[in-house]
């Protein structure tokens, strides 16, 4: 519905049936903005649906460099690195994702139509095309449990005109930035390669208090080629093969507060003793808030490599196009960091009351995976009505080793045991969407949407193995079906109907009104290992010196369901000499059954030197715990007084309340209850952009300044938790086509004003000893060159 630039048009908006999408700015006008948000080429201004549409120079403009930047444009969407500083975990309207645990984003990124695993999700946003951000349930035409929505990602698609372009980009903290294109058309009208590629670099720009490299630093490496066939009339294939490789630390661990003190847990001996050193950390946090306690970890390890090649290929036949979308990606991810905050840290517990160090919450967690999708698909357009018709197979399963080692509590700084986590999920859907015209003003909008889920994992502390283990080494330990192991096996199935409902209805030509109803789901999943010691089912003998909690009706996820209701207007306008347009929604959702997150590291413990050798993987179990109401309103205006200049604001206020808490019998409402459930969504969230090109042209050149301010309140966290809102202002200038060279140079800053502001959760639990958080960058500069040929 929102809108980062009202002046978008597409380049080549023939092939309506099954084209990637590239967003076109022109500056004189604001016409058309093409969007595929109900799965073929359509005006954004005729679509029924909420849609933020941003083209590649939008990203420019407010110099978006990776996906989670683009919240900045895109007001009700939040980014957060929660559960790893290369995972992008996202929200929208108040659904979200738990970082721990088994569970499936609520909002699915997809690249190029395949979508993407939050691992490793946090792309850098090079020769892109376009972004759109869908807002509400995408369950009938995209799948894949997008309850709050979907982010669609294209990149630019080759062509039949030799090209490209060359940047370099300097700034703060030695930022470097190496991109470029080209594109090569082989044979006219038949075959055509696009190869692209970036290299960033940045050195930390968060400090360590103990030892360690720094944090927050930049190390990526990424590349794309793209081939275009189209060897005869009608048929078009486009294959796409990706390679990208983050090797860097996440920001630095930010201590925000002590919350209870640990003579609570450990007496006044030991627990005094940590509670002096941890207030002293604390006063030095604050007055070092770019320090960070680095626990001897050597840094916070964000470690992500993918390689993924997808094929989109069409057949139009007139009336009828069919289409396949093939998709297979590699991701191998490492995260890591010391999640608690505090380092070196001592305990008065060694022989004749020596200290010995004291761990109170680290960990790393490990992934190697493989993605296999399909998508076939049938269009179809006609006089009255038009329709889309498709199967969907989706498998992604472990390919190599994976886990997480989470240490917490640890007098003397044992590690806990490895508990490896092997996951495979496997989706299968058939699906229809049909519009049909009652009048030549109403429209009828009907589909729907059935699919099938299994998920089957194996999990534990694998005796035997280097860290982790594979899958087929786990299930190996799993078939001695040996209750004191802590290795075994779950699996967990799911079918479930989606579908949309809804009437749109053409004022004038300038001004849709529509109504809708939808209805998605999550489907149901598990926690890992397979909970069967004393530790994690109390049953059985008791280990001295241990604690216990039965995680066993934990064990698997059941099916989250939504239903929601939107009204929504989209009007183009024309006032005197300006041009512009005004886009509002208004939803209403029930969530039913929404998972939560469940930290259990308080609630079971082994004695000094041993581990919990089934402890929930990443220390944390998603519960289906809450019911919720959301309601909202969306609103764009953006307005062209004069066809060199534009302001527009774009804004999302989204309302949470929780209706009830179920949880099994004799739970213990100090552990979890209503206050804790996470309200992921800000209650207000807006941006005020503007864009001029001014009257001079140095070199017969143009000079374009763009701005931007973005406000948020409160935001999600953890626990019924929020932190603290913020304002971002970013500032651009550009010197464009340089005496007609095709040389672009830029200046930019981004938080003009070095707002301090946390951007991520680390821990948020009323029941942890500390909170912690990770920060939003400090002010950025950089300069910009650019070589168009």
């Amino acid at each position: 519905m929102s809108l980062a630039c009202p002046a978008m048009a597409q380049e080549n908006p023939a092939n309506a049936q099954a084209s990637r999408t590239e967003l076109k700015v022109d500056t004189a006008k604001t016409e058309d903005i093409i969007v595929t948000a109900r799965r073929r080429d359509e005006r954004l201004q005729d679509v029924p649906v909420s849609v933020t549409a941003l083209s590649a120079g939008a990203l420019e403009r407010s110099t978006v460099q990776d996906l989670r930047s683009i919240n900045v444009l895109t007001p009700g969407l939040t980014f957060s690195n929660e559960g790893g500083a290369g995972n992008a975990t996202l929200s929208l309207r108040g659904i979200g994702q738990i970082p721990l645990g088994e569970g499936t984003p609520g909002v699915v990124i997809y690249v190029n139509n395949m979508a993407l695993p939050p691992d490793g999700s946090n792309l850098p946003t090079y020769d892109i095309a376009s972004i759109q951000v869908l807002k509400g349930p995408q369950g009938t035409l995209f799948g894949k449990n997008t309850l709050g929505g979907a982010v669609l990602v294209s990149s630019k698609a080759p062509d039949y005109k030799f090209g490209g372009y060359a940047q370099a980009t300097y700034g703060r903290f030695d930022y470097r930035e190496f991109e470029g294109a080209i594109n090569i058309p082989i044979v006219d009208g038949k075959v055509a390669l696009r190869v692209a590629g970036q290299i960033r670099r940045q050195d930390p720009r968060n400090f360590t208090f103990d030892s360690g490299p720094g944090y927050d630093n930049i190390h990526q490496n990424s590349a794309r080629v793209t081939l275009l066939l189209q060897p005869i009339d009608n048929l078009k294939s486009t294959t796409i093969a990706e390679y990208h490789k983050t090797d860097q630390l996440a920001s630095g661990p930010y201590l925000l507060r002590q919350n209870f003190p640990f003579a609570a847990i450990f007496g006044p001996g030991l627990g005094g003793a940590l509670d002096t050193q941890v207030q002293l950390q604390l006063a030095n946090q604050r007055r070092n808030p770019r320090g960070s306690y680095d626990d001897g970890l050597n840094g916070s390890t964000s470690y992500t490599q993918s390689k993924s090649i997808i094929n989109d290929t069409s057949y139009n036949m007139g009336k009828f196009t069919l289409r396949n979308i093939f998709g297979y990606r590699e991701i191998q991810s490492l995260e890591g960091g010391n999640t608690g905050a505090v380092g070196g840290l001592t305990v008065p517990a060694g022989p004749g009351g020596a200290s010995i160090p004291f761990t109170l919450f680290n960990g790393i967690s490990g992934s190697d995976r493989q993605y296999l999708t399909n998508e076939t698909q049938i269009l179809g357009t006609f006089d009255r009505f038009n329709f889309i018709a498709g199967f969907y197979y989706n498998n992604d399963k472990p390919h190599g080793r994976g886990g997480a080692l989470f240490t917490a509590f640890s007098i003397g700084g044992v590690p806990a045991p490895a508990v490896t986590s092997q996951v495979q999920n496997k989706n299968t859907a058939v699906y229809g969407q049909v519009g049909f015209k009652i009048t030549d003003k109403l429209t009828l909008n009907v589909g729907g949407r059935y699919s099938w889920d299994k998920s089957s994992a194996c999990g534990g502390n694998v005796p035997g193995v280097v860290r982790w283990a594979t899958d087929e080494e786990c299930r190996a330990v799993a078939a001695r079906n040996d209750p004191n192991d802590g290795v075994g096996t779950i699996d967990n199935n799911s079918h479930q109907p989606s579908y949309t409902v809804g009437l749109d209805y053409k004022v004038t030509p300038d001004w849709l009104l529509y109504a809708q109803h939808r209805r998605g789901f999550r489907a149901a999943n598990v926690n890992t290992p397979r909970f069967e010691t004393w530790y994690t089912t109390c049953a059985g003998t008791p280990v001295p010196g241990g604690t216990c909690f039965d995680l066993r009706p934990f064990q698997k996820t059941g099916v989250e369901k939504l239903q929601d209701f939107e009204l929504g207007s989209k009007l183009t306008f024309e006032l005197g000499g300006a041009r512009g347009r005004w886009n509002m929604a208004a939803f209403y959702t029930k969530y039913k059954n929404a998972l939560q997150f469940l930290n259990t590291q308080t609630l079971l413990s082994a004695p000094p030197g041993l581990g919990v050798p089934d402890a929930p993987n990443k220390g944390s179990v998603g519960i289906n715990a809450a019911d919720e109401t959301i309601w909202g309103v969306e609103a764009e205006f953006s307005i062209s007084p004069t066809p060199n200049f534009n302001v527009s604001f774009n804004g999302a206020y989204t309302h949470v309340s929780v209706d009830g808490v179920t949880l099994p019998a004799n739970f213990p409402a100090a552990i979890f209850s209503a206050q804790d459930v996470n309200r992921f969504a800000p209650s207000f969230s807006g941006t005020f952009s503007s864009s001029w090109t001014l009257p001079v042209h140095p070199l017969n050149g143009d000079l374009v300044l763009n701005g931007d301010v973005f406000m948020t309140a409160d935001f999600g966290g953890q626990g019924g938790e929020k932190m603290p809102g913020y304002n971002l202002a970013n500032a651009r200038l550009d010197w464009k086509n340089i005496s007609g060279s095709g040389l672009d140079v830029g200046v930019f800053v981004k938080n003009l004003t070095n707002e301090f502001y946390a951007s991520g959760t680390l821990v948020l639990l009323k029941f942890f000893p500390t909170s912690s958080v990770y920060l939003g960058p400090p002010r950025t500069w950089g300069v910009t060159g650019r070589y168009h040929f």
